[in-house]
């Protein structure tokens, strides 16, 4: 057979389950079903003393035995026996339906088939159905007769023959039906790997990408998959009633399955009309929570507006629309909750508890990083971008969430700090300043120099090697601070506005280079002045470049007691 080369041919794994299928199929065919159906058609159907033991032939209920023969026999008794005298009537072909009639002998009253008596007619049974013993014999009498013909046409060689014959062409249908949809599947599933190579799958709402084509490609085939399962299943309930119901020793279960699939039908019918006054109230709570959520984010954004309310900063727009749209979203889950299919059944408040105690037991530290996000999105603590040092780490913010916030540093290193960490640390904002209020974020760094070198001189050298960093800016003009006047030493701090905090280590490298070479040039050794005091006959610790062509390191200098 040529296979079409835009169908794959199926896996081996496909064969084995379509042939397994097929197998189980023939199997319940052949051997169970007419087992179950023989025992059906020779055990009696269910019957109670009030409403009677019913008399069946070939599956069909002919009437109901409520009175038994006292001292021979109950009324179940009774209608086993004149089950099992029809079923051997129906399959003597000797006698005719024509020669059941019923007759009376004094005061006793018979059914017979021949000379072979069926059942009696008792007063009681007259007494019971408020009817004379002549006409229940003759409405019996009709009944027989009518269920012998029919039972014995449809068990005729040609009805025999002719139910195969559609048995065979059901079969042949059904398995092409089979093909068809394997090709159907196929050519989905490939359709869909094709989409997803493409990366044409991905599922966004308002330019937010809820899936990937990945996990849609992965969620689509599932569904393709478990259609194709379904439509295989349904086919199969409805295959196999009609098959059995073609032969005449099958067809009480092929008509009792058909039955069961009405019923249910049935009861799925009235559960869903009983269901839409609830269905109809859940939709409109629906849609109710829908205009409330649009009406609240127009409310938010007109809040979040730059000259409305300078209490509500544009930033909080979109957290408070996902806030506000959870509220209103747990309000109409709680208030439509009555109206779901299931609840207040104990498999749904079994449920509930089980939910309930996962999140109650596996969630506070959970609850705590949620609750610690919310209060750093409103205390405005940074933003995307920001450069924060939170503790002993700092660096630039790339992702804020409601669990955690990561932070990347110079070293471009990853650090994920979970928010109620953050809340309770120190947040320290490089990035703020230069942000609202477009104002240079102030460097600093300190140097220490002995009390000999002029302080003026001093101001004016770290104010050049300010000046010479880049990303320093000119306005306002670098300034220093003496912080302190120390026992050996001055601290001397030099100050200088940057518009770019994100490069502060940079900048701090930079910066301490100028400082060291315009103190070089300008003969400012940085050292300590305790090195200075013990000095004499060591070299200038100045590079050699600063230092002029003819110096010399000093001499050592010694002195006696008396000065000399």
């Amino acid at each position: 057979m040529k296979l079409d080369k835009n169908y794959p041919s199926l896996s081996l794994s496909q064969r084995f389950k379509t042939w397994l299928i097929l197998l189980v199929t023939t199997l319940l065919l052949v051997v169970a079903v007419p087992v179950y159906a023989q025992q059906t058609t020779t055990t009696s159907t269910t019957g109670n003393a009030v409403d009677g033991f019913p008399v069946v032939l070939d599956g069909k209920e002919l009437f109901r035995v409520k009175q038994g023969i006292p001292g021979i026999a109950t009324a179940e008794e009774r209608a086993a026996i004149i089950k099992q005298r029809l079923l051997t009537v129906a399959n003597d072909s000797t006698i005719l339906p024509e020669a059941i009639q019923a007759e009376k002998r004094g005061n006793d009253l018979f059914v017979k088939a021949g000379d072979k008596v069926l059942f009696t007619i008792i007063k009681e049974d007259a007494v019971i159905y408020n009817k004379s013993r002549e006409i229940l014999a003759q409405e019996a009498t009709k009944f027989i007769q009518a269920s012998i013909v029919k039972y014995r046409e449809e068990r005729k060689a040609e009805n025999l023959v002719k139910g195969a014959v559609l048995a065979v062409i059901t079969t042949i249908a059904l398995l092409l039906f089979f093909r068809f949809l394997q090709k159907i599947v196929t050519k989905l599933l490939a359709k869909i790997r094709y989409a997803r190579n493409a990366d044409a799958l991905e599922l966004r709402i308002k330019n937010i990408q809820v899936l990937g084509s990945n996990a849609m490609s992965y969620l689509l085939s599932g569904f393709v998959r478990l259609g194709r399962l379904a439509i295989i299943l349904l086919s199969l309930y409805v295959y196999l009633p009609f098959v059995l119901s073609q032969f005449p020793v099958t067809k009480p279960l092929g008509d009792s399955i058909l039955k069961d699939i009405a019923v249910q039908i049935e009861q799925l019918v009235e559960g869903f009309s009983k269901y839409l006054p609830n269905l109809l109230t859940i939709g409109i709570i629906a849609l109710l929570t829908i205009y409330v959520i649009e009406f609240a984010k127009l409310v938010i954004s007109e809040l979040g507006r730059d000259d409305a309310y300078p209490w509500f900063y544009p930033e909080w727009i979109q957290p408070t629309n996902r806030l506000v749209t959870f509220l209103i979203v747990a309000i109409a889950v709680v208030v439509a909750g009555p109206f779901l299919p299931g609840f207040g059944s104990p498999a749904f408040q079994g449920v509930s508890l089980f939910l309930g105690a996962i999140f109650t037991l596996g969630s506070s530290s959970a609850v705590a990083n949620a609750v610690s996000g919310i209060i750093l999105i409103y205390t405005r603590s940074f933003q995307i971008g920001d450069f924060v040092a939170i503790g002993d780490t700092r660096g630039s913010v790339i992702e804020k969430s409601l669990f955690v916030t990561r932070i990347i540093n110079p070293k471009k290193e990853v650090i994920t700090m979970p928010n109620a960490k953050i809340l309770g640390s120190d947040v320290r904002n490089f990035s703020v300043v230069q942000r609202e209020s477009h104002q240079g974020l102030v460097l600093y760094t300190t140097i220490t120099l002995g009390y000999d070198v002029p302080w003026r001189k001093v101001h004016e050298v770290l104010i050049k090697a300010a000046g010479a960093t880049k990303y320093i800016m000119a306005e306002p003009r670098p300034f220093v601070l003496q912080t302190s006047l120390n026992d050996y030493h001055i601290s001397y701090e030099i100050n200088a506005f940057t518009d770019h905090p994100e490069l502060m280590p940079e900048i701090y490298s930079d910066l301490h280079q100028n400082i060291q070479d315009y103190c070089n040039q300008a003969g400012i050794e940085i050292l300590s002045p305790a090195y200075t005091s013990i000095r004499d006959g060591n070299h200038s610790t100045m590079p050699a470049d600063y230092l002029p062509d003819d110096y010399t390191p000093p001499t050592f200098g010694i002195s006696s007691q008396n000065g000399h």
